[in-house]
């Protein structure tokens, strides 16, 4: 259905059946119930010998889209795919998008074999996102086995674009390669969490206070946009911040290492990006300004600048609020030296106001320097969008 128009209540307005639908039934049916697209499984290419199950080919060296069966896709709200590998965006808005797969590969060097994961964007007007828009790296390591590869991010998309996954393989693999096949092994989705006209221009408005009716109570002009027009207008477009680009370098098992974020986009004053606390870099936290539930995303990638060529060295990545313990984790490994690793993750996570969010770096390995990837502007990026209470 069409984004529906807001319009506050002003004196003098009789609250007739045909307004109380248009400002406040239709707007309900609209927000709950924004666009989205799930997609489980690619299209199957030719079967692989030795018993191996069906997969998408990739091959080496080259940058692929990802294809998805039509059969399994499920759209609503005027997503469509005129190719099975771009989604068309229906509306303008803020969208979460997330798409992970899982990767065979038949035989590898001893350095492993590098496998990328990229969200492309085509078609986009005015101020919506463009080009590549998130990009990690992982390397697969066992011979005959799957790496499980993923990104996620939340961005301003503009009506009519297109967003692609794509995948690019080591151009030194050999062997057969492939994007395993079943419903759980590959998936794509996309869901409109704002339906925001402007993008970051466009300033969030509070959380609603959302005071319950007594009996008694006067029904006036203030009731009544608080109570019906205030809660579209911060569904309308809500709290969020996007941090992108860190710089570190730390020695294996150093502990205290909080990534510090080169800049920071918001839509909302409250959120602030200063630094953790004694002992930590300038820019290292970002403030959230309500107590609520967040959609946080994070991927980053880090190498190990020195060490023995071909080792397995591990890294995590942490995601922490103001406590000392972690909210949730993710760990990757490499085997190669001054090259480019990923870990990407979301979460769903309830934040207090004034809570300090922060990734904590830990990387392990005797005689070697963890340094932040930078194969690209996008490689590294925190963001978190308010859901509610």
């Amino acid at each position: 259905m069409p984004k529906p128009t807001l319009t506050r209540w002003s004196a003098r307005e009789v609250p007739s059946a045909d307004l109380m639908n248009t400002r406040v039934t239709i707007p309900q049916k609209y927000y709950a119930k924004l666009p989205y697209v799930s997609v489980r499984g690619v299209k199957v290419g030719t079967a692989f010998p030795g018993g191996v199950p069906p997969n998408q080919p990739l091959y080496a060296g080259q940058r692929r889209d990802v294809t998805w069966d039509p059969a399994r896709q499920y759209k609503t709200g005027g997503f469509s795919s005129p190719d099975n590998v771009r989604f068309r965006i229906p509306e303008d808005g803020v969208y979460h998008v997330v798409f992970n797969a899982a990767v065979y590969g038949s035989t590898v060097r001893s350095v492993g074999e590098n496998v990328n994961a990229y969200l492309e964007v085509d078609g986009a007007t005015g101020a919506g996102v463009s080009g590549n828009i998130g990009h990690t790296i992982y390397q697969h390591q066992q011979a005959g086995g799957h790496t499980t590869i993923r990104v996620s991010v939340t961005e301003f998309f503009t009506k009519g674009s297109s967003v692609r996954a794509q995948m690019y393989l080591d151009s030194g693999a050999t062997g057969t390669w492939g994007i395993a096949a079943a419903d759980f092994d590959a998936n794509f989705h996309a869901f409109m969490i704002s339906p925001s006209s402007n993008g970051w221009s466009q300033p969030a408005a509070e959380p609603p206070s959302l005071t319950p009716w007594k009996a008694g109570s006067v029904v006036s002009v203030e009731a009544m946009n608080a109570a019906t027009y205030d809660p579209y207008v911060h569904l309308e477009n809500r709290p969020r911040f996007t941090a992108r680009g860190t710089q570190f370098s730390v020695a294996a098992s150093q502990e205290k290492v909080a990534l510090a974020w080169d800049s920071m986009y918001a839509n909302d004053p409250g959120f602030g990006l200063r630094r953790l606390g004694d002992g930590f870099a300038d820019r290292t936290a970002v403030t959230v300004p309500y107590s609520g539930i967040y959609l946080v995303s994070l991927f980053c990638s880090a190498r190990h600048a020195d060490g023995a060529d071909s080792a397995s060295y591990g890294f995590q990545a942490k995601i922490h609020g103001s406590s000392s313990d972690a909210k949730i984790l993710a760990q990757g490994s490499t085997t190669r030296i001054g090259q480019d690793c990923s870990v990407s993750l979301d979460d769903v996570l309830y934040l207090n106001a004034g809570e300090a969010l922060n990734i904590r770096f830990y990387g392990w390995g005797s005689s070697t320097r963890w340094v932040n990837g930078d194969s690209d502007g996008r490689i590294n990026t925190l963001g978190a969008i308010y859901l509610g209470t």
